[in-house]
């Protein structure tokens, strides 16, 4: 299951390359505003030309390393949403809801029976052995892009049949439009902290 995640407002390096690009032109002023200048102000008779000095060189070579670097620092804050992800999912869970906020339908009784004789908690909270949610992992499975599963195919089976077997079903796994927003908020906010820490322009 991917984190859709969204990096707002990110100007690309090619765009901002095309507008310096333009500085390093000399530019004249037009004859017939020489021509004005020679009239009002005889030692401008010669008339000017102006030309503009540009450090897009140096802006450019910065804007490269600016590119790389925010490529390093978007996979390293998809890899943290892929974690908080996890620990949402883990904390809705011991909370006894599923990825929507509703709280999980009841063990049968004979579940409960046999939770009660083996001496463990009957909370619906999906937690018997602490394996199922402990094998939660998130691995990066493309550029920008993790993917939050379980490792294990004994535990993809217990979370299957939680997730969509069982009956009734406790759909545990996912995350709703609260959860994106609290997982986007917290990306953006680690992307602009991290830029604040790199000077672009010379």
């Amino acid at each position: 299951m991917a984190v859709p995640l969204i990096l707002k407002r990110v100007a690309t390096g090619t765009a901002i390359k095309q507008l310096i690009s333009k500085d390093v032109k000399q530019t004249e002023i037009p004859k017939n505003e020489i021509n004005r200048i020679k009239k009002g102000l005889e030692k401008f008779a010669q008339g000017i030309v102006v030309k503009t000095n540009s450090n897009s060189k140096e802006v450019i070579k910065k804007i490269d390393k600016f590119e790389n670097r925010l490529s390093k620092i978007i996979d390293k804050g998809i890899r943290q949403a892929g974690f908080q992800l996890i620990d949402i999912i883990r904390t809705k869970t011991q909370k006894g809801i599923d990825f929507r906020g509703v709280t999980f339908a009841p063990y049968s009784e004979g579940y409960l029976k046999k939770l009660n004789k083996e001496g463990k908690s009957t909370n619906v909270d999906l937690f018997y052995s602490g394996k199922m949610l402990g094998n939660l992992t998130s691995n990066k499975t493309g550029k920008f892009k993790v993917t939050v599963g379980f490792s294990r195919a004994e535990e993809r089976k217990k979370a299957l049949f939680n997730q969509v077997l069982g009956t009734p079903k406790r759909e545990f796994f996912g995350f709703n439009n609260s959860t994106e927003k609290i997982i986007n908020k917290q990306f953006n906010r680690f992307v602009e902290k991290e830029l604040r820490k790199f000077r672009i322009w010379v």
